[in-house]
């Protein structure tokens, strides 16, 4: 399905920047280099990549309808809040802005009843998959259009939020927003190029209270509450999946993670907490894999073998388009159990396309050398922060008791595939339990409750940031992980 946009121009105009000013938020996730082939159009009846694309006169573009991502708005309970205490009266409205999706909650304010819930795919991602290319594009410039974009994205949500719940946006007291520290300094239209050097200093480091109105002109009368930042690249997301699962409290040696273009972790351990980001690039979100998408309609999500043949499950049950993250791990491990991929990641001899190895999933869809050393890279970042920060607390990964897997990338994963290719490190094997969107449970609770959102004052100063490319032994521990280990034979 596609729509068709009539642009205007009298002169020479890239096409995904026009396509961005008439407000069509085109899938970039390269952010217009050319690399990835995904903004893909329809221009004089030929397909063209509408970044590498040039007009100079008005014409009429198709345009592919917008993947329906499945988007995580369910979480663990946020019912046990002990006091409804708000900042201020009215319904509430907690936001948890990703770097890929948004999801939003309504609450009504004096009896904590989630209303509704929305969520939509992030509208800044024609300027890339990743927060280091919308970093860049704001310092370049696009700041103030980057802005425009994730607010004009929120208020449609509070839109579609008080029309389901028969509430009026005008009675929302409360705005309680999480996210990365891009994603909220893009939202608040604040210069993120404290995020492009070292060393990444965040600039939100306390509560502060601000008026919605700035931000959101349909919650003209509520309470923005601005949640600080661990790191440069911890966020208030990470800060209120802490929150949401009472880290701080556990007695266990728990670690908790959330998979996404960047891995961030919490592991407690020894009356501590420290936490670290990892680089983990767009793959598992679908970006820069031959066949990745999102988790939408024709995504492949689960691989598994059958009678070592492999078998699929499509997201909507219909035809298969491409791979999501989940389904990308599941069918690495199934590739690495038939014997195809060796400890290196090097592809066996199998089938060529193109002139390289390919290893199928069925006749259209298939897995490149190179999609395979993405995966490497993502897995390795992953394993070695949690690696580096068990030794940072003093424990072995053997030690972890608990792992929490946050977000929609690990409610979907299956976690035994995921220590299978080594994603989560030896020793975690039947340890991993989902807990949701637990960054916007946390947002909730703040939203619920003026203790538990100055409460998140006192978590930054428990939790210790490790800098990881700061560690002598980082690039040792990360390239011993981004290896396969081979397949135990009973």
């Amino acid at each position: 399905m596609s729509t068709t946009v009539k642009l205007h121009t009298d002169h020479q105009r890239n096409l995904l920047e026009l396509l961005r000013e008439n407000g069509v938020a085109l899938s970039a996730p390269c952010g217009g280099l050319g690399t990835c082939g995904k903004c893909v159009v329809r221009l004089n009846g030929s397909d063209v990549l509408a970044c590498q694309t040039v007009v100079a006169e008005d014409c009429t573009v198709e345009v592919p309808e917008t993947e329906e991502t499945v988007v995580l708005t369910r979480g663990i309970s946020f019912g046990d809040v002990p006091t409804i205490d708000p900042v201020a009266p009215g319904d509430l409205l907690a936001v948890d802005i990703g770097t890929t999706t948004v999801a939003a909650f309504l609450l009504d304010g004096k009896t904590g009843e989630q209303l509704a819930t929305a969520s939509l795919l992030n509208p800044q991602s024609s300027y890339g998959a990743d927060v280091i290319s919308r970093i860049q594009a704001a310092v370049d410039g696009s700041l103030e259009e980057l802005q425009r974009l994730i607010t004009d994205g929120v208020d449609s949500l509070v839109e579609t939020l008080c029309e389901t719940a028969g509430r009026s946006p005008a009675d929302i007291g409360v705005v309680s927003l999480v996210g990365n520290p891009a994603m909220q300094q893009l939202f608040l239209g604040m210069e993120p190029g404290n995020l492009a050097a070292v060393p990444f200093d965040p600039v939100l480091t306390e509560t502060k209270l601000l008026s919605a109105k700035d931000y959101l002109p349909s919650c003209g009368s509520a309470t923005l509450l601005v949640v600080p930042d661990i790191a440069g690249y911890v966020g208030a997301d990470t800060v209120g999946a802490v929150l949401a699962t009472k880290l701080d409290s556990e007695e266990d040696n728990v670690l908790l993670v959330d998979i996404g273009t960047n891995g961030e972790m919490v592991l407690r351990a020894n009356d501590r907490m420290a936490a670290c980001s990892t680089a983990a690039g767009p793959a598992l979100e679908g970006a820069k894999i031959t066949f990745g998408m999102r988790g939408a309609p024709g995504a492949i999500d689960k691989v598994w073998l059958e009678n070592d043949e492999i078998r699929f499950h499509v997201i909507g049950d219909t035809e298969a388009s491409g791979l999501c993250g989940s389904g990308l791990i599941d069918a690495v491990a199934a590739f690495l159990d038939l014997g195809l991929i060796n400890k290196r990641g090097r592809i066996q001899p199998t089938e060529e396309t193109n002139g390289q190895r390919v290893l199928y999933l069925n006749d259209d869809i298939y897995l490149t050398q190179n999609d395979i050393h993405e995966v490497m890279l993502a897995k390795g970042a992953i394993a070695a922060g949690v690696e580096l920060l068990a030794r940072t607390l003093g424990i072995e990964v053997s030690d972890i008791d608990r792992v929490l897997l946050a977000g929609a990338f690990g409610s979907f994963l299956n976690a035994e595939n995921a220590c299978r290719i080594g994603l989560l490190p030896a020793g975690l094997e039947g340890k991993a339990t989902a807990v949701g969107n637990a960054a916007g449970v946390g947002a909730c609770r703040m939203a619920l409750s003026r203790a538990e959102f100055e409460r998140t004052d006192d978590l930054l100063k428990q939790v210790e940031f490790v800098e990881l490319a700061n560690l002598p032994d980082f690039m040792t521990v990360f390239a011993h992980h981004m290896g396969f280990h081979e397949r135990e034979v009973d």
